[in-house]
């Protein structure tokens, strides 16, 4: 990887906010999250990308950015590390790394909904890009869980592959390793957020088949080479619940500890449902349900989904809070995480569709452009045929219905026929002619599909 790997903002938000090794005998220190949240506010308001900063005009459009609470000095010389930059780009380039900034198409959306202007500037990588859109399951907890409480979220994390969930989790030793593994093993994919040493991670035999087969990402905020640090292990929380849909804490200390301290971050904001093992070892599990967090009474011997499961105890949080006005934290959480949840979908196309893209989109009223979350278009769907319908009806619903199962992430087409009803060869051979007229993307290694759209993103 070298600079022309890298987009223009990427470039140079890598110059601002990034380190490649030595940074403390220098006089200025990259930008931290909150100083190049601020500082990308104050570029926005001038009409201004990253970019532009490499142009012949910059000094002039840096002339003001005090306003930023920034010094002048500090930005030109970290714009000036340019052979510092080139020097790292070229050692994780040899661990198979990637970077990308905010400004970037694939910066997951989650991240920036949830996170607002404290999202992290960067995200370095290895692996599918494309898995950090997939939201699904954080399953986090303690590093120094053993025996049933392991074999506990290797079940749920071989459940989630099953059923096309995505797994979310730290990379740390015990309830995170067990569950990346347990989901990788059966065929499902992963998002591991690490806290340090991504360079080396990205390289190990224990994630080599996952990254090369596209069913794991590994994804850090810090430094690729950085060792452990307690900071970065308590900051790398919200990222691993901002990438979620649904969190479960396996474990728990009560009071202490990184699991205790991000579940109750992810209670304060608000970010996802949060469930809990329910009994647990951990003396915490309790106090977390005491303080909001769901019950979960989920075993493998239930045959009960995992998606179901979520859905029914978030109707029975719902129709705990018409029916009940008391204080309990649970209805009101969960009642913004659905708002949470349709403002994500609803930021994922902001842009007018293009003529092309308009044949590939569901049929929607003039003016509706709030898009059906999975609950509402199951809902609605038996009502919206009015007649018989011909061939190019039936396609015209397939395209609909296609447009909501793969909003989250690519299936194959055995996933695709069985999340519609549909005979093998029937969706084989709908999903070819929506390739054919792009509204649909065939990947490769696995066979998968996707659906196609565009967005406009922000520094």
């Amino acid at each position: 990887m070298n600079s022309k790997a890298l987009s223009n903002d990427t470039e140079v938000v890598l110059l601002l906010c990034g380190r490649f090794g030595g940074e403390r005998q220098e006089i200025f220190q990259p930008l931290s999250n909150r100083e190049y949240g601020e500082f990308a506010k104050w570029l926005n308001s001038r009409g201004l990308r990253p970019a532009d900063l490499m142009s012949p005009s910059a000094h002039e459009h840096l002339l003001n950015v005090h306003e930023a609470k920034l010094e002048l000095k500090r930005i030109e010389f970290l714009l000036g590390r340019g052979t510092a930059l080139a020097l790292a780009l070229e050692r994780w380039s040899r661990g198979g790394l990637w970077v990308i900034s905010r400004g970037d198409i694939e910066f997951p959306k989650r991240l920036k909904h949830h996170l607002k202007h404290v999202a992290p500037p960067l995200l370095y990588g290895a692996g599918n890009k494309e898995l950090l859109n997939i939201g699904g399951l954080a399953i986090v907890g303690s590093r120094d869980a053993m025996g049933a409480a392991l074999d506990f979220t290797r079940k749920i994390a071989a459940m989630c592959a099953h059923e096309g969930i995505g797994v979310v989790s730290g990379g740390a030793r015990g309830v995170d390793v067990t569950a990346m593994q347990g989901a990788t093993d059966a065929g499902g994919y992963t998002i591991g957020v690490l806290a340090n040493d991504l360079l080396k991670a990205g390289v190990s035999r224990q994630n080599r088949i996952g990254l090369k087969e596209g069913r794991l990402v590994l994804v850090s905020p810090f430094y690729p080479e950085a060792g452990f640090n307690a900071g970065n292990a308590m900051a790398r929380n919200k990222y691993i619940y901002a990438l979620s849909e649904y969190a479960l804490v396996i474990d728990s200390a009560l009071g202490s500890g990184g699991t205790w301290a991000g579940a109750m971050e992810n209670l304060a904001h608000k970010w996802v449902p949060l469930y809990v093992r329910n009994p647990g070892n951990g003396l915490g599990n309790a106090a977390l349900i005491e303080k909001g967090g769901i019950k979960f009474e989920l075993s493998q011997s239930d045959s009960v989904k995992l998606v179901d499961f979520f859905d029914a105890t978030s109707l029975e949080v719902t129709n705990v809070a018409e029916s009940n006005s008391s204080h309990s934290l649970l209805p009101s959480m969960d009642m913004s995480m659905k708002d949470s949840r349709s403002e994500i979908n609803a930021s994922m196309n902001t842009e007018e569709p293009s003529p092309k893209e308009r044949e590939c989109l569901p049929i929607q009223k003039v003016g509706d452009q709030t898009p059906l979350s999975a609950e509402s278009y199951h809902e609605s769907a038996p009502h919206s045929i009015s007649r018989p319908m011909g061939p190019f009806d039936m396609y015209d619903d397939f395209l609909g219905k296609l447009h909501h199962v793969l909003a989250l992430g690519a299936l194959t087409d055995q996933e695709v026929a069985e999340r519609l009803g549909l005979e093998l060869g029937q969706a084989k051979a709908w999903l070819k002619k929506a390739v054919g007229a792009k509204c649909v993307e065939k990947l490769y290694n696995p066979v998968r599909y996707q659906y196609l759209g565009s967005f406009q993103t922000n520094p």
